[in-house]
């Protein structure tokens, strides 16, 4: 299901530019990098989704996470992405050094990223396109 879900967020972005595979995580949509994430969604928490940040997601030009289906996903330019990555505080995958948790909030459109419940909104990004 996540392939085809992301398939269909990065033909939703494209916005008619040509969609070619980098790798696992890596399209080329026209002349842009994208990495792109997909979370499936949770019964117990339906609007909460999370994602990752590592150094391979600061080497494209922008970062896609889809949440639970194409219907909803989020467009974010990486210097936003790496604004989020080198916050002193954004919390630290405990078992992979280097690797950046956060949350996302569908309801209110929000990251959360760093202890005291730090984050940026993502209102800006929803169904953005290249």
């Amino acid at each position: 299901m996540s392939a085809a879900e992301k398939k269909s967020a990065l033909l939703a972005i494209a916005n008619g530019s040509i969609v070619s595979s980098l790798g696992k995580a890596k399209y080329r949509v026209g002349g842009s990098v994208v990495h792109v994430r997909f979370c499936s969604q949770s019964s117990r928490a339906p609007e909460k989704y999370k994602f990752n940040i590592n150094p391979n997601t600061l080497s494209a030009d922008f970062e896609l996470w889809v949440c639970g289906s194409a219907a909803l996903y989020y467009l974010m330019p990486v210097s936003f992405i790496r604004g989020i990555y080198d916050d002193p505080n954004t919390y630290e995958d405990r078992h992979h050094p280097g690797i950046k948790v956060v949350s996302v909030d569908t309801g209110s459109h929000t990251v959360t990223y760093a202890s005291g419940g730090v984050g940026s909104s993502l209102r800006q990004y929803v169904s953005a396109k290249i």
